[in-house]
């Protein structure tokens, strides 16, 4: 009766608490927004930082890489379980090296401190460029990028 009602309301309070802590720590971490990359050096911080992250790379002020910007400022908002970080391509030559880009744009998916797919111009997404973020968003819950409560 009501202790178990009141064990109830206890156990949620906790998990309630437990996701706020969550919350601020991603946030912490720069989570919740699209942000640049400062300086190829700081990527593999950041990388250690957050259990999952979206790395764009892409090329300023080219269409394809305009789509991609428009998708992942919607979804860091939404997601802030995700970090999603833009990298101008042409000033991280090393990390393109690393990675294995190859082509512009790629979405590098890191799980865990390690690349866990990459997604090539738009094959994964349809092969077109009118994709909708709800795609997008789809690909990364089924990759386990995006947790699906968030969606």
């Amino acid at each position: 009766g009501e202790d178990d009602f009141e064990a109830l309301r206890r156990k949620r309070m906790d998990t309630l608490k437990r996701n706020q802590k969550k919350k601020a720590e991603w946030m912490a971490a720069g989570h919740g927004s699209y942000s640049d990359l400062p300086e190829e050096k700081v990527f593999f911080d950041l990388c250690k930082k957050s259990h999952r992250v979206v790395a764009a790379f892409g090329r300023p002020a080219t269409r394809r890489t305009d789509i991609v910007d428009k998708h992942l400022g919607d979804l860091a908002v939404k997601h802030i379980e995700t970090k999603f970080i833009k990298i101008n391509a042409e000033k991280c030559p090393f990390l393109c090296e690393r990675l294995r880009i190859w082509m512009l744009p790629t979405m590098v998916l890191i799980k865990g401190g390690k690349t866990e797919h990459s997604i090539v111009g738009f094959d994964d997404l349809g092969g077109h460029d009118d994709f909708s973020t709800e795609t997008l968003e789809r690909f990364l819950v089924d990759h386990e990028l995006l947790i699906e409560s968030f969606c």
